[in-house]
């Protein structure tokens, strides 16, 4: 009986002239070449490993030192005099390290570079792997592969990380040692202020107050004001309880408020020959002194305002003669005996000297396991998002998974050691000039990594661009040769 494929094949064998005749297996080795041609394989892993094992002298080495000991050595105390190579074998082609304390063999892997580095991306650079820091990273890897200085290498190549070095935060103190200010050498010749705002509305209708700190004498004057003070105002404000009193010093260290970068501020100081000093935004320690001030006022002021908090204004006179009362820390002198003495006519002379072992012990201990971070000019850095608003960092919403840096930057102007100036793009309304502490130095990456997506404004996905090489028109468009 014939079935219906059998049917089928004689329908289309009819149409030829054939003759079936039986060969037997062992002479008809053609059949298996047509059955398994090359292209249609699996493909084979583990060639690279295998001449790269060839191509290593020291695994070559212990490939004959084993097999040297296997043919000489059969007793087990003879296999374990050669201690250099007891946790190596071979099989199936490969060499393996296993120690006493290993609970799985290990694969050794040769001296080749390109070869490591596959190995680290796909244990780092992967999706699955997360981008692990070093340890962690050696911990996944070490539970099938070993070679010589592993630990090593990883950290190399962890540290030419690119989206690691954008995206993880720094976990050492900020660099930058502390620069105190130069001790003046008269009084309220250097002076500081700031403001203490959002307060609670008085009677008064104020809401803020203006510090002014003399930095030799430590003396300070509290005044009421309101937020909404515009720089003339501040300007009236000086002339009425500082020029008056005090004259007009030769240097003020202030924060960047609006009122003093105004240009009103800036031309008056020019036209009367005083020096401004504005400290770094988001760096509290270039004004510690009016933020200390800030500080010590403020917990006055808790303790004597009544639970309305709408009479504040009223205690500042008593704050004021409290604080000048008080001996000073650095000074170990009280700001009414450092600024008048005793007695009026015969003010006591100030040594700055007593300021400087206060000073020393301050900077010795801010300096404390920090390290000095010191860029050339043309230097490129990468600057910190933590201070910056999502439109300065180029985010479309929200910096919380964002980038911890971005740039790379080019330093352009070396204020001192602790400031520089950066090519940030005009019109961007940030001001260029940054604390060394919110820098880092950009490294040019040394190995084949996977970059990290950029994410548009418009929530679609981009590439960063490294610099553009040209432009042309075709056909009515617009188009730029650009290097990634």
């Amino acid at each position: 009986m014939v079935n219906r494929r059998l049917a089928r094949w004689y329908d289309i064998l009819a149409e030829y002239q054939l003759t079936f005749s039986y060969l037997p297996g062992a002479k008809n080795s053609i059949a298996d070449a047509l059955s398994r041609r090359p292209d249609l394989q699996p493909e084979t892993k583990f060639l690279h490993d295998l001449s790269a094992y060839e191509k290593d002298d020291d695994i070559q080495a212990i490939f004959a030192a084993i097999k040297r000991h296997n043919r000489n050595s059969t007793q087990k105390r003879e296999r374990h005099q050669q201690k250099k190579y007891r946790c190596y074998y071979e099989a199936n082609g490969f060499l393996w390290y296993q120690t006493p304390t290993d609970d799985v063999p290990r694969v050794v892997v040769p001296n080749d570079l390109k070869l490591r580095q596959t190995i680290i991306s796909e244990c780092h650079d992967t999706n699955y792997g997360g981008h692990p820091g070093p340890e962690r990273a050696y911990l996944t890897l070490a539970r099938r592969w070993y070679w010589s200085k592993m630990l090593k290498s990883i950290q190399h190549f962890i540290a030419n990380c690119e989206p690691c070095r954008r995206n993880k935060p720094r976990l050492t103190k900020p660099p930058g040692l502390l620069e105190p200010l130069i001790i003046p050498d008269e009084r309220w010749r250097a002076i500081s202020m700031g403001f203490i705002t959002d307060l609670p509305r008085t009677k008064g209708d104020v809401d803020s107050i203006w510090v002014v700190v003399d930095r030799l004498t430590k003396r300070c004057h509290f005044v009421p004001t309101t937020k909404t003070v515009t720089a003339e105002g501040v300007a009236r404000l000086f002339i009425d309880n500082i020029w008056e009193l005090h004259g007009m010093p030769s240097s003020i260290v202030s924060d960047r408020d609006r009122k003093f970068v105004s240009n009103f501020w800036q031309y008056g100081f020019k036209y009367i020959g005083t020096k401004p000093n504005m400290t770094v935004v988001h760096r509290a320690q270039g004004d510690g002194q009016t933020d200390r001030m800030n500080r010590t006022l403020e917990e006055y002021l808790c303790c004597f305002v009544g639970p309305l908090q709408d009479s504040w204004d009223m205690h500042l006179a008593n704050a004021e003669f409290a604080i000048n009362s008080t001996v000073n820390s650095s000074t170990k002198l009280a700001p009414f005996e450092a600024d008048l003495g005793y007695v009026p006519l015969n003010p006591l002379q100030l040594d700055a000297e007593q300021l400087r072992k206060p000073k020393k012990r301050m900077r010795d201990v801010y300096d404390w396991n920090r390290e000095e971070q010191v860029f050339d000019v043309g230097k490129q850095v990468y600057l910190s998002t933590k201070h910056l608003d999502p439109k300065h960092s180029g985010l479309p919403n929200s910096t919380k998974f964002g980038p911890r840096w971005i740039g790379p930057y080019t330093v352009v102007r070396k204020i001192h050691n602790h400031a520089y100036e950066l090519n940030i793009q005009a019109g961007n309304k940030l001001h260029p000039v940054f604390n060394t502490g919110s820098l880092k130095p950009y490294k040019e990456t040394t190995r084949l990594s996977r970059p990290g997506g950029v994410i548009l404004a418009d929530g679609s996905a981009g590439q960063i661009v490294k610099r553009l090489l040209g432009k042309r028109s075709h056909k009515r468009r617009t188009q730029f040769l650009v290097e990634w």
